[in-house]
């Protein structure tokens, strides 16, 4: 026998229900050898992805790192996305305030039920600035997980991408508003399309600098002065356009916690590349450089009793 071979690896399906009819899918992931009271991880996708951005195809995806180390993974899809299931009705009739208010609370919420161990929330991109607003919005999230983890996450400004940014943003809205959803499928840009209203809401906050709901009355810049749990946040320094350093840092300084720390990952801080938005997070050098720090950073967050 290979003394390379990877632990044995089992996942089971479920479905979270949320509002409006919609259950979100998530995979729970394990060995046999991972005890009860093992570190779980909750790993959120972003923006036009599923789940299988973190578990992949055949269960190989960066998820797959964290359960050989012997930690549970509980790998989500947003409403909308990957085999989460629609209502009898489908329409894309949600905004990223449905993700920040229902989604993310209540995959939180149902994760926490069914781990006992320590639990930990890893998000990239756009699913991380939402996790950690939801958890702004909510206060009482935070007694369920240990900490946070955000990849790639940064709000979306002006303040650089140049012309390009603002093509980008303007488009993908006017695309959205003619159509009812953004064609991300079609226009390959990930495998699912998003709605209208959540592209609406980038293209909102873009020119000021904002970070609210749709109807303005929740200023989630404000919100996260109210996340007080330990935070992880992770960018790649090549990441220019998606999630600048600078637009990172300016996210964790809004956090409450005594207990935050940014990575603006490249060679800068000994990894062998400048990291970028996906590579951060996916493939042979993240899983070598990248995944290690996350899971040392949980290690001791949480120690193991």
């Amino acid at each position: 026998m290979s003394t390379n071979a990877k632990p044995d690896f089992a996942s089971q399906e479920l479905w979270v229900p949320t509002s409006q009819e919609h259950a979100l899918h998530v995979v729970e992931a394990r060995t046999s050898a991972t005890p009860a009271a093992a570190p779980g991880i909750l790993f959120v996708p972003g923006l036009f992805s599923d789940g299988r951005f973190f578990l992949g195809g055949q269960g190989d995806g960066p998820a797959r790192y964290f359960v050989d180390e012997g930690c549970v993974a509980y790998v989500a899809s947003l409403r909308g996305h990957g085999k989460s299931r629609w209502p009898a009705k489908r329409a894309y009739d949600w905004s990223f305030d449905t993700y920040v208010r229902h989604d993310l609370p209540d995959l939180v919420r149902a994760v926490r039920a069914r781990h006992t161990g320590p639990l930990f929330l890893l998000a990239h991109s756009m699913a991380g600035y939402a996790a950690l607003a939801a958890l702004g919005v909510d206060p009482s999230l935070q007694a369920s997980l240990s900490g946070v983890c955000t990849l790639s996450s940064a709000v979306n400004d002006y303040s650089d991408g140049g012309l390009k940014k603002r093509f980008q943003l303007g488009f993908s809205s006017a695309v959205a508003g003619v159509l009812g959803r953004f064609p991300a499928k079609a226009l390959k840009q990930g495998p699912w399309d998003e709605p209208a209203g959540v592209m609406r809401q980038f293209t909102d906050w873009a020119p000021t600098g904002a970070f609210r709901s749709a109807d303005g009355a929740t200023d989630y810049w404000r919100a996260l002065g109210q996340v007080t749990l330990p935070v992880f946040a992770g960018v790649g320094a090549a990441d220019v356009f998606h999630a600048s350093p600078s637009r990172a840092q300016k996210l964790v300084a809004h956090l409450g916690s005594a207990r935050k720390e940014l990575a603006v990952l490249g060679r800068a801080q000994g990894l062998s590349w400048e990291a970028g938005h996906f590579d951060v997070v996916r493939g042979e050098r993240a899983r070598g450089e990248v995944l290690p720090r996350v899971l040392a950073w949980m290690r001791q967050t949480a120690p193991a009793h």
